[in-house]
């Protein structure tokens, strides 16, 4: 998966709180995409989709958010999730500190509460300063914040049908592998 921002998956999970069941997978030196595997064989999706969310580059991440957050989308959500969410994939599409500041608004707007909302703030953690434009310190965001935002908006998009959690969370993680391989995600049936 040349898209991997990590070769070792210990690198990749540093700082996640895995489930046990997924900690029991991770062994020395395991490549990332091996332990992707491993977790998804054993249908430890949760734990795949917060790993992907940190492995994948910060742009990839949100835009696997924003495509399953307008996946989940329904028909009448607020303003403030389409707003959040066109934000999100505004930066997606033109990765500028103009557009990565313009996400967080519509994020809060949303009461940072929704997939849509998450989206938007892992496009806002991207980089540049979490300080306001005018402020004369800098304040960086931390490396797993747009992940960690990204798996979020997956996790909440999956959990919009409780029915057919598992089976959303699996077609999120079929767009991630794409989106992985230098794909699109935008996979028929996922």
């Amino acid at each position: 998966m040349p898209k991997l921002r990590f070769a070792r998956a210990a690198e990749a999970v540093a700082g996640l709180d895995l489930s046990p069941e997924a900690k029991a997978l991770l062994s020395p030196g395991l490549p990332t995409a091996a332990f992707l595997k491993a977790l998804i064989d054993a249908e430890l999706y949760v734990d795949a989709i917060r790993l992907l969310g940190m492995a994948l580059p910060r742009r990839e991440a949100v835009w696997w958010g924003c495509l399953a957050a307008r996946g989940a989308l329904p028909a009448d959500a607020p303003p403030a999730d389409a707003d959040a969410l066109a934000a999100a994939e505004a930066w997606v599409f033109r990765p500028s500190e103009e557009n990565r500041r313009a996400a967080f608004a519509p994020a809060q707007a949303a009461n940072f509460e929704t997939a849509c909302a998450y989206a938007a703030m892992g496009a806002f953690w991207s980089g540049g300063s979490l300080a306001p434009p005018d402020a004369a310190v800098v304040v960086p965001p931390g490396d797993g914040l747009t992940g960690t935002a990204a798996a979020a908006a997956v996790l909440m998009a999956a959990a919009a049908v409780p029915k057919e959690i598992k089976a959303r969370q699996k077609a999120a993680l079929v767009q991630a592998l794409d989106i992985a391989n230098g794909g699109s995600g935008k996979v028929e049936g996922a």
